[in-house]
């Protein structure tokens, strides 16, 4: 089961099963990826969650972290030694005081004003796409409208071109996909693309890749190109993978749980059928990678220095101690019961985004199509990832 914990062949629900089952066997679970990388994956309730995600000893450090999982691969046999992509300098995989210089950079894109006054063409975007949507007969909401809206924001407030998203969405997929055959090929694609990108002379002076290229910060320093591409990546992957992800999870959940017509009967419900899915059912399954700098006990059991480590956050959210009726799905319980977008420091700065793309959408299809029913009578399969758990396709009939 341990590596279930990190990927599988998995249905809608059936990784929350995997999750809280593994919460009850212990807080550690050893786990191997595809390409052969060992880590442990910490299943513990919240509370615990929220600490360890503020722990300084379990680092984000890119160096650490590249050198151990390059490590781990020669050890293994493989030739892959490019980890720039996921991995790379980035806010992400920083420590302060680095992270807080790097994402310095890009707040000022993503705090609250900067969202509110994305607010018009959000819901600009969401009715196109809607608009388009055939009634009556069965359309696939992930490709149609979950992964299209926000990857066309994130696409103008970084400033790619709008003819080069959709191919910049399938190399992301293909390199989140797990499989080493193809995912580092596609990274490593996707890296000349970005190459290109930010030292051509294209990018619009106003976009946050036009600023980021020529800001200054306080003490004279610009980014080096490592960061601006470590950047790069963290932006368009993070900026939209989250956001179609929770779109397509509080669909289905809102469906599969009977809620559509009360959303659409009251658009109040949408924000806290949005945090229940958050909590219930998040698009991000683990957060992304730390290393321990020295032995660090996690529960009881004490984890070496130098060990990989991923923090489930759908176990956390799940916690029977923090919640009556976990495992359930409900809507009168408070907004503040999990961790999904991180706690502490590397708290998500696209969190207000994908609230507002998310909830956008929610109001958009629960009034138009009242009636909507899931086609078919199996769950939709997840994709098998060991951050994300993203629903591949989520087949839905329209109705009025």
């Amino acid at each position: 089961m341990s590596n279930l914990l990190a990927g599988g062949d998995l249905r809608a629900r059936e990784h929350h099963l995997i999750e809280d089952e593994a919460r009850e066997e212990g807080p550690l679970h050893a786990v191997v990826l595809p390409n052969g990388v060992r880590m442990q994956v910490v299943t513990v309730g919240l509370e615990l969650t929220r600490q360890l995600l503020t722990d300084q000893r379990l680092s984000k450090d890119s160096a650490a972290l590249q050198r151990e999982i390059k490590r781990q691969l020669a050890e293994s046999g493989s030739t892959q030694e490019n980890l720039a992509g996921l991995f790379g300098p980035s806010m992400l995989n920083s420590d302060n005081p680095q992270h807080a210089r790097l994402r310095a950079l890009a707040v000022k894109a993503f705090n609250g004003r900067a969202v509110q006054q994305l607010a018009p063409r959000v819901e600009e975007m969401s009715a196109a796409l809607i608009d388009a949507l055939p009634e009556g007969e069965e359309v696939d909401l992930v490709a149609r409208l979950a992964v299209p809206m926000p990857m066309h924001i994130i696409g103008e407030v970084l400033g790619l071109p709008a003819g080069d998203r959709a191919h910049v969405r399938v190399l992301i997929e293909t390199m989140m996909s797990m499989d080493p055959e193809v995912s580092q090929p596609a990274s490593d694609e996707l890296g000349a693309y970005f190459h290109g990108l930010l030292t051509g002379n294209a990018l619009d002076p106003r976009s946050l890749f036009g600023v980021v290229t020529t800001a200054v910060d306080d003490d004279g320093d610009r980014l080096s190109h490592d960061e601006l591409m470590a950047m790069a990546f963290l932006l368009v992957v993070a900026g939209h993978e989250t956001s179609a992800s929770l779109i397509a999870n509080v669909v289905h959940d809102a469906l599969d749980n009977d809620l559509w017509r009360a959303a659409a009967d009251d658009p109040g419900l949408v924000p806290r059928l949005v945090e229940e899915t958050l909590r219930h059912n998040p698009p991000v399954r683990s957060a992304t990678h730390r290393i321990t700098t020295e032995p660090v006990e996690i529960a009881g059991t004490t984890v070496p220095a130098g060990t990989l480590l991923l923090i489930n956050l759908g176990s956390a959210g799940r916690c029977p101690r923090a919640h009556e009726d976990a495992a359930e799905y409900r809507l009168d319980r408070g907004t503040a019961g999990h961790a999904t977008f991180g706690h502490g420091p590397h708290f998500c700065l696209g969190s207000a985004l994908a609230r507002l793309e998310t909830e956008t959408v929610l109001r958009h299809l629960t009034s138009r199509f009242p009636g909507t029913t899931l086609a078919g009578d199996e769950q939709p399969e997840v994709t098998h990832n060991d951050i994300m758990a993203s629903l591949k396709s989520l087949p839905v009939v329209l109705r009025r």
